[in-house]
């Protein structure tokens, strides 16, 4: 029993005593940029490990602690040794850290150990990094296909305002465009939309692709490029579904329904029944106009025979 207490005594005189050299190291941050640091972006942190004694210490190291919404990537160095550090010294040391695309904005607490020797235990430290979100989100929607074009839908759906807004179809595998494959379409405040339209064609040209694509549907890409509110120029890619065969069906003049377009079928049948309609009803208008002069001009006619 007596053992017992001794091996108990002695631990809790270790860990004071190990307390106690590790508070002689403290751990502050010196700066960090940028100022704020972004959602979904980097920044470096430099700290400070310095040594508020008179005696030298042994050992120091400090490490990074992962939490949300901070991280290393991989193959970052994770914990730092620096050794030696003299009475009333100081060094300054740096991690690069990745700040998640869903932190929040606001203060977000960053996390550190550091000790100055071997066997001592690491203390904690925490220290508030403000974050920001500069970036905005995009909703982009096939709105119509008409022998005008293919009308896209783009939608602001973040919380930022977005500036100098040009919407692209990149180069791509089953679509290419025709006459100009981007548009300037201005600004875009949190909760506004507008509308882009491209002359869109399939690269589908053999019949065999055709016959493949009848009702597959293919992604078409859609770049958005835009200027943040701190005047950063921004790039997002989105894909919207759409079948290559409605763009041949739209050559011909026969749309079908696809996203929110409205069928347009039998349109030249159509036309055509219009026009003979006006047509009969013109000469019948013919007909009740000169009547009375007919009539007139054939009781002329009777009466000098």
């Amino acid at each position: 029993m007596k053992n017992k207490n001794l091996i108990i005594l002695l631990a809790l005189f270790g860990f004071v005593l190990c307390s106690g050299v590790v508070s002689a190291v403290d751990l502050s941050v010196e700066n960090y940029y940028p100022t704020p640091v972004e959602a979904g972006d980097y920044f470096t942190i430099w700290l400070k490990i310095a040594n508020r004694e008179e005696n030298p210490v042994e050992g120091v190291a400090v490490r990074f602690k992962q939490s949300y919404p901070f991280s290393l990537d991989p193959g970052e160095e994770e914990e730092l040794a620096i050794g030696a550090l003299e009475p009333k010294s100081s060094v300054t040391k740096s991690f690069k850290i990745r700040v998640d695309k869903e932190a929040k904005e606001g203060e977000n607490n960053i996390e550190f150990e550091y000790k100055n020797c071997a066997g001592c235990l690491w203390t904690e430290r925490s220290m508030p990094v403000t974050v920001i979100e500069y970036q905005t989100t995009f909703d982009v929607v096939l709105q119509e296909i008409s022998t005008d074009g293919v009308f896209i839908a783009i939608a602001n759906i973040g919380k930022n305002q977005a500036n100098a807004i040009t919407v692209s179809i990149p180069e791509q595998e089953y679509f290419a465009t025709e006459l100009t494959s981007s548009s300037i379409v201005g600004n875009l405040e949190s909760g506004d939309y507008t509308i882009a339209a491209f002359k869109i064609l399939s690269k589908q040209t053999s019949m065999e692709d055709r016959r493949d694509s009848t009702d597959t549907k293919k992604e078409l890409f859609v770049q958005i490029d835009y200027t943040d509110p701190f005047g950063s120029r921004r790039s997002v890619v989105k894909q919207v579904l759409l079948n290559p065969s409605s763009l041949t069906k739209v050559s011909n003049g026969d749309l079908t329904e696809t996203g929110t377009q409205f069928a347009r079928k039998n349109s030249t049948q159509g036309s055509s029944f219009i026009k003979d309609i006006w047509f009969w009803i013109s000469v019948v208008l013919l007909v009740v106009l000169l009547r009375k002069p007919i009539k007139k001009i054939y009781k002329r006619v009777r009466g000098t025979k």
